[in-house]
């Protein structure tokens, strides 16, 4: 079972981020498994995290990252390197030279960076394996406020960028369990009808149903693939995918803050939403880029 979603589609700065989390189940039983979730802190991230309270993500974040490596030395670049779709490579390729690299690149931090603790973690991977559940795969796709903006001077905006995401996201979770998917995604924007514009990539599909609040379909290359409302607080794998993406956004967020903070001290560090404290962010920053050559392509997003 793959669950999928997205965090950042609406924030003036930082990335949008979509991730999808892959559990082993004997049988998927949907309303047991989220009751034991959040019994173990494994929620939907909009009650399990919060700008400035980050440390039971960053947990669950320390104890993948012990399975995926040696147990110490991480950072905030080595994380994307291993979690991101074509890691920093992929990441770093279409940024600009100078004050716009800077911007995103020249503070990596140590891990953890909100208190989290692997031991944590690993008692919460712990719980979920007692019930059954075995964390097996997670992915995810950054897209910065550049990408964000190049795509939309193509025509492409945010919720298009966002179904893209999610394809190579399945695509890629398709490969890893080598076999026909059961996934399960949070609705994007408010769409119903995803076909036309959801399987640009995963070839011929099958309607199974659209109705308010669920669609679902049958994917050739993929499996069923169903868009749910609320999935995130209804689906653990969906759950899991939720967690693991705020924590990337939270982290890119806190490495642009302490680039600007460096340069302009006592700067409030802002959560990139649209609220006084970005807006005040924007405002006093603005001679900073003047003066670095940060694009502002690079800073804000426009739509």
């Amino acid at each position: 079972m793959t669950g999928v979603d997205e965090n950042g589609l609406g924030p003036r700065l930082g990335p949008l981020v979509a991730t999808a989390a892959t559990i082993g189940v004997e049988a998927y039983e949907a309303e047991a498994m989220e009751a034991a979730g959040r019994a173990l802190g494994v929620a939907d991230s909009k009650d399990t995290t919060a700008f400035g309270k980050m440390s039971r993500a960053e947990s669950l974040v320390l104890a993948w990252c012990e399975r995926e490596g040696d147990e110490s030395g991480w950072s905030v670049d080595r994380l994307l390197d291993s979690l991101v779709l074509g890691g920093l490579a992929r990441l770093r390729a279409p940024c600009p030279e100078g004050g716009s690299f800077a911007q995103c690149w020249s503070h990596d931090i140590g891990l953890p960076a909100f208190g989290g603790s692997a031991d944590e973690g690993r008692r919460m991977l712990e719980g979920l394996t007692r019930f059954g559940v075995e964390l097996k795969h997670v992915r995810s796709v950054v897209g910065c406020a550049g990408q964000l903006n190049a795509a939309f001077d193509t025509g492409l905006n945010k919720l298009d960028l966002d179904l893209q995401y999610f394809e190579m996201l399945l695509l890629e979770a398709r490969g890893q369990v080598q076999r026909p998917l059961h996934a399960i995604c949070g609705m994007v924007g408010g769409i119903r009808k995803y076909g036309p514009r959801f399987a640009k990539e995963l070839g011929p599909f099958e309607v199974l149903g659209e109705e308010r609040g669920l669609s679902a379909y049958r994917v050739e290359r993929v499996g069923d693939i169903r868009f749910e409302v609320k999935a995130d607080a209804r689906h653990l794998p969906v759950a899991l995918a939720s967690m693991f993406g705020k924590y990337l956004r939270e982290v890119w967020m806190l490495r642009l803050n302490r680039f600007y903070q460096e340069a302009l001290p006592g700067l409030r560090s802002c959560s990139g939403y649209h609220d006084s404290v970005t807006r005040g962010f924007v405002d006093a920053t603005s001679p900073i880029r003047r003066r670095l050559g940060v694009v502002n392509e690079c800073f804000e997003r426009r739509r």
